[in-house]
């Protein structure tokens, strides 16, 4: 009887919380920063909350050679990662990694790492 118990134990165990089920779905990653979208006045169209944004190196940009536009997954430029964050993220892009963004709904923008 003890043996059923512990098995039976054990089967509930495995199942999610209740909690994290209700949890809405962020980009896989690691999140690495939150900060705002820069120069997001000079473009016409507005991420809204949650969406899946991408990062795209731009360093052809002549003043600021580690810049990282903010698009969306259709390629419209929403805005830039602030200078001032973008250097170590440029790098690591240059090296073959990749990141991604959401707008929370506080306003600022999550920046995601992926790691493969």
């Amino acid at each position: 009887m003890e043996r059923r118990a512990l098995l039976g134990g054990l089967a509930l165990a495995t199942v999610a919380p209740v909690g994290a089920l209700a949890r809405p779905a962020m980009p896989a990653g690691l999140e690495v920063l939150r900060t705002h979208l820069a120069n997001a006045d000079r473009f016409e169209h507005r991420p809204k909350v949650g969406q899946r944004l991408v990062l795209r190196r731009d360093p052809s940009r002549a003043f600021d050679p580690a810049a990282i536009a903010v698009e969306t997954e259709e390629g419209q430029r929403v805005g830039y990662l602030p200078p001032a964050q973008a250097g170590v993220l440029s790098r690591l892009m240059d090296h073959g990694a990749s990141a991604s963004a959401q707008l929370s709904e506080t306003g600022k923008l999550q920046v995601f790492l992926h790691l493969t």
